[in-house]
């Protein structure tokens, strides 16, 4: 990635220049001006002192950093990461929702829990606690405890006894995860607004000067004044806040990262396949770094052809590189997971 910051100044070169000839009352540009290809950048002229094989060289290297880009987005659009995004910090409080309005998403999300327990927290060695919350507050323990297999036993048989009713204190939950200060953040795991104002608990935070980052997982919301809370609420304590993806579109998205077949097989539907906007801050940064990757390569293709021309090299024009089939070479704003 670094390496890739450091090329995108493939897009700078000499500026062009003019100067004013009072005999012919015109601007004449410099004598070298044709000897190199010229290409307008941000509104001005530029010429290029680039080469063909040094484009070749970029978009090889930029054709690796798309395919770690789509296979982070394969990684987070599986498991639990699908639903609580990336667990980083070393020792952490699960804040989980178990209201009234859960109730149509409490099995599938005891079976993630369970998922996230065995397949993310126990490797890892994260300290953890889980914090219940509904009318009232019930904690797993009292404290964050080591992840070791008695724990995480006890641990499963605590999540498997969830069900879902009554209110949501989520005041009253999230100050009761704050209060351990042997976490470094806590994940709030919800599908809406708390009872009490909003307000009143984004304030609730702010007094308690708490170091903890609260990172807020939406499940099934809709609701766009519940989901402006979670993402206030993140942004408040530096947390990050995801959407939990789910249904039609996530699972063939999945599908399509998951294939083995090259682009240049694919159906025509496969290859216009567009990934949905999503909100959550990971899938969103990644989607924003991919469309940016896949500009750079549209530009680098450019470039080439018009160095192909002005050296009259047509056997160079339209060339692909070697696995740059699956970068499209039109409409590089529209983001599909692997084609044209």
């Amino acid at each position: 990635k670094q390496w890739y910051q450091r090329r995108v100044a493939i897009t700078t070169g000499h500026k062009h220049s003019s100067q004013f000839i009072r005999v012919t009352g015109h601007r004449i540009g410099a004598r070298y001006c044709d000897v190199f290809p010229k290409v307008k950048i941000r509104g001005e002229k530029m010429h290029m002192e680039l080469h063909h094989h040094e484009l070749v060289q970029y978009e090889e290297n930029l054709d690796h950093v798309i395919s770690r880009y789509l296979r982070r987005w394969r990684w987070l659009l599986l498991g639990p990461h699908r639903v609580f995004g990336t667990i980083l910090e070393e020792s952490i409080v699960l804040c989980v929702d178990t209201s009234g309005s859960m109730i149509t998403v409490i099995n599938e999300l005891k079976r993630e829990l369970c998922a996230l327990l065995w397949t993310v927290i126990k490797p890892n060695k994260i300290a953890f606690n889980i914090v219940q919350f509904a009318s009232k507050v019930t904690k797993f323990r009292e404290g964050v405890v080591a992840p070791d297999y008695e724990q995480c036993v006890a641990a499963a048989e605590f999540i498997g006894n969830l069900m879902a009713g009554g209110n949501t204190c989520t005041l009253e939950a999230v100050t009761e995860a704050l209060s351990d200060t042997a976490a470094t953040a806590t994940y709030l795991i919800t599908d809406g607004k708390p009872d009490t104002s909003c307000r009143s608990v984004l304030n609730h935070v702010t007094s308690m000067e708490c170091k903890q980052k609260i990172h807020s997982i939406s499940l099934n919301t809709a609701d766009q004044d519940a989901i402006t809370f979670l993402k206030t609420l993140s942004k408040q304590t530096k947390g990050r806040y995801h959407n939990c993806v789910a249904g039609f579109e996530g699972n063939i998205i999945t599908h399509q990262l998951l294939t083995d077949v090259p682009a240049s097989l694919q159906s025509d539907e496969e290859k216009t396949l567009q990934i949905p906007q999503y909100t959550g801050d990971d899938l969103r940064l990644l989607s924003k770094a991919i469309i940016k990757a896949r500009r750079f390569m549209v530009n680098s293709q450019e470039y080439r052809d018009l160095i192909a021309t002005h050296s009259g090299d047509t056997e160079m024009e339209n060339l692909k590189i070697c696995g740059a089939e699956m970068i499209p070479t039109i409409n590089p704003e529209s983001v599909s997971a692997f084609g044209v």
